[in-house]
């Protein structure tokens, strides 16, 4: 499975009219919310990864930003028992929730955030801050994130709703979730291993053949020119070494055709917007007379 993406930004509203004859206050804002939109598109498309992986079957599930939200939100150590999670995979699980904890925490600790909360840094000198203390436990976390199934007021949900609107925190969120649904098919392997092998082999050998959903080869391109290559230890072993290696091939070449002509659309939408703004009295988007 070849898996590429880009995001587009948030919708703009209140657009004015074709036949506007001259600017105004409304219009100006549109122009910069406009602006801002595709600023938000360029940060989501700086760089073009493209992962290679071999999975058990793929599914028709859609990224959903209030269902993956609910699924990461309750992970707790006790959450993952009661769930009978694959104890090899508990602490990767724990690992996913506090990341969420802590892209939340950035956003309340940024000043040009629309969720800044200026008690985040001063309580950050303290112990035990997941801002200063990359050792620090989620047990030991006093969560801020909005609670989306045991919510304390109607505001919680509404906090909740905001925060799946920003689109920083949505990247986030996206890639936490799709590691999620990666260790979730681990974990339903594992515990089939289980079953069938009885605990005939050793933990070692047990994980070795339950090597499902790993990505095999990764290819990210940077607007700079960088480009890395990663190759997972265990492509070099696969009876199929060759054919995945060319899929990953063939799906680089078509991604980066198709992200060089994404960003050529970008960069001349932004110019066209940037000249019409300052040497016409149209908006950008008005239809041509």
């Amino acid at each position: 499975m070849i898996d590429t993406r880009t995001r587009k930004g948030k919708e703009i509203t209140n657009v004015p009219e074709s036949n506007s004859k001259h600017f105004t206050p409304g219009l100006g804002r549109n122009l910069n919310e406009f602006l801002q939109s595709l600023g938000e598109v360029l940060i989501d498309i700086t760089a073009l990864e493209v992962n290679t992986m071999v999975v058990e079957r793929i599914t028709g599930d859609k990224f959903i930003a209030w269902e993956a939200y609910r699924d990461i939100y309750p992970i707790s150590r006790q959450y993952l028992e009661q769930q009978e999670i694959h104890e090899s995979l508990r602490d990767r699980y724990l690992e996913l929730r506090k990341n969420l904890e802590l892209e939340y925490t950035l956003l309340l600790a940024d000043p040009t955030s629309e969720f800044y909360d200026p008690t985040v840094l001063d309580s950050a000198t303290q112990d035990k801050h997941i801002l200063t203390d990359p050792t620090i436990e989620l047990h030991e976390l006093r969560t801020r994130l909005p609670n989306p199934i045991n919510p304390t007021s109607s505001g919680e949900i509404m906090m909740a709703q905001g925060v799946l609107h920003n689109c920083r925190f949505l990247r986030s969120l996206r890639k936490i979730s799709e590691l999620k649904a990666a260790l979730d098919n681990r974990n339903k392997a594992l515990q089939r291993q289980d079953e069938q092998l009885a605990y005939d082999l050793e933990p070692d050998t047990l994980n070795e053949s339950v090597m499902t959903d790993l990505i095999y080869a990764q290819t990210v391109i940077q607007l700079d020119g960088d480009i890395i290559n990663r190759y997972s230890q265990e492509i070099f072993d696969h009876p199929h070494r060759e054919v995945i290696l060319q899929i990953h091939r063939d799906g680089v070449t078509a991604s980066e055709k198709q992200w060089r002509g994404l960003l050529e659309f970008i960069i001349s939408l932004v110019q066209a917007t940037l000249q019409r703004g300052s040497g016409k009295n149209s908006a950008p988007w008005s239809s041509p007379k």
